[in-house]
């Protein structure tokens, strides 16, 4: 029998990846396992012979989501070249048995997505099929020695610890991925150095808790403990060409006075911070097992304000917690409207079982979570709007996203320092052309198109409901 040309093509791996950007970096880790191995890694899951759903188990929602990826991408086996479904992540880690009572479709079930996990499953199963993997990599994405990137090539998301030990009562983040365990610094130093050196202009640290890293490790040889603040000194100065650092998942209590230092010490270190304060009610951030309370929010908040000028708060919000009031529920907007966060995401709270909320007396109505839900975002809709109203006229680096080629007169799409991908607010721009802008100068048209992942300079002339407009006003700065 004469080998057909689809048996002869190189085993290729997709993944589908849900959730935070943690499972971003879990799947690109495992991708580049599997390439160094010999396997290809397709981004069309249609043309994979094994596809990897990454699932997120971490709230209701995610898990409806996740179940719903699963069984559209199960269809592949009948309209793709699918050989095996295989599901890995949070989600099997808590629910492996319903799981697999429930979803037939599913071949293989891993957990938490690890490299090692991953590529001796699909080694063992391109045995079975009598093939040894000898494939290569997409040509649009960079494969580095740890991984192959699936953001654009300009940043890349870097895990610094795995786990959380923090109490928080409503969080389930614990029972599936275990207390926190940093990586060691030299390890992430260098994983840093190898992502700038392959095009990364910003990298942006994450974690459960990234305040609580290092507080695992051995104390570093000569001295103190390894802790978030060494860290962002250590990429500042030893990662060459560095452009952007951003922190996410900052716990409140552990921004402390170095960490500050650090930040507003570090010259990449952008002024952005995501710091999760979770409610504006002393009594149910209590109930919510968090260790400082809201006056000591309002505190520190300021501080921050105080140390990091032209700083941009990004926090998060949960509404109808067990035994939340009207009047607890106004703390909240008391709170933000005190604050004004310059970013802001609101979250229904979702009965997690096993968590010690779950048990709690007092649990809201959906219908009345929600009502709380739009109210808190019609607050924060106008603190937006005051916020990019005074930034017109201004001129602002900007990280170019993507080149715009249907949306005139925009040309361009990017970020400021105080957004980041994903989650935050974008820029439209315009390309100059020589008229005359907010302050009356004359804007130079520049010598050629910026393109992604370049810096520039854009004059801030309007707002489209949370993102900018503006115009590039001068020649890509570096």
């Amino acid at each position: 029998m004469t080998q057909s040309s689809t048996d002869r093509q190189p085993y290729s791996v997709a993944f589908v990846t849900l959730g935070c950007a943690k499972n971003v970096v879990d799947s690109e880790k495992a991708m580049g396992a599997l390439v160094r191995q010999g396997f290809a890694v397709s981004l069309d899951p249609a043309e994979a012979d094994i596809v990897v759903v990454n699932a997120c188990g971490f709230i209701e929602a995610a898990r409806e989501e996740s179940v719903e990826e699963i069984l559209d991408t199960a269809e592949l086996k009948h309209t793709g070249r699918m050989r095996a479904l295989v599901v890995a992540g949070c989600l099997p880690v808590r629910y492996l048995e319903e799981l697999q009572a429930e979803l037939p479709e599913v071949d293989h079930f891993l957990g938490l997505v690890e490299p090692e996990g991953v590529l001796d499953l699909c080694c063992r199963l391109a045995a079975g099929w009598g093939r040894t993997p000898d494939g290569g990599t997409p040509q649009d994405r960079h494969i580095t020695a740890a991984r192959l990137l699936t953001t654009p090539r300009h940043y890349a998301y870097m895990k610094i610890a795995e786990g959380c030990s923090n109490p928080c009562t409503f969080c389930s983040i614990p029972l599936m991925r275990g207390r926190t365990r940093s990586i060691a610094p030299d390890e992430l130093v260098a994983e840093a150095g190898e992502l700038v050196g392959g095009g990364v202009r910003e990298l942006i640290l994450v974690a459960q808790d990234t305040t609580h890293y290092g507080a695992d490790l051995a104390p570093a040889s000569g001295g103190g403990s390894v802790r978030l603040a060494g860290l962002i000194r250590r990429l500042g100065t030893e990662v060459e060409g560095l452009e952007w650092l951003r922190l996410m998942y900052t716990y409140p209590s552990r921004v402390t006075g170095d960490l500050l230092d650090a930040m507003a010490g570090t010259p990449q270190v952008v002024p952005y911070l995501d710091i999760p304060v979770q409610h504006g009610s002393e009594r149910i951030l209590k109930a919510m097992g968090r260790p400082m309370g809201r006056q000591a929010l309002l505190e520190l908040l300021a501080s921050i304000r105080e140390r990091i000028p032209a700083v941009a708060l990004r926090t998060s919000i949960i509404v109808g917690f067990p035994g939340e009031t009207e009047a607890d529920f106004l703390e909240t907007l008391d709170l933000v409207e005190q604050v004004r966060f310059e970013r802001l995401g609101v979250f229904t709270y979702s009965r997690e079982e096993g968590t010690p909320a779950c048990e709690m007396e007092g649990q809201v109505p959906a219908e009345e979570m929600e009502r709380r839900c739009e109210e808190l975002l019609r607050l924060q809709r106008g603190i937006v709007a005051e916020h990019n109203n005074s930034l017109q006229g201004k001129v602002v680096e900007v990280l170019v996203e993507e080149e715009l080629e249907d949306l005139p007169p925009f040309s361009l799409l990017g970020r400021t320092p105080w957004d980041a991908p994903e989650v935050d607010q974008e820029i439209y721009l315009e390309l100059p052309g020589g008229g005359p802008t907010a302050e009356g100068s004359v804007a130079a048209a520049p010598a050629r198109r910026p393109r992604p992942g370049e810096l520039v300079s854009a004059e801030v002339v309007g707002a489209i409901d949370f993102d900018l407009e503006g115009v590039l006003v001068t020649e890509p700065p570096r």
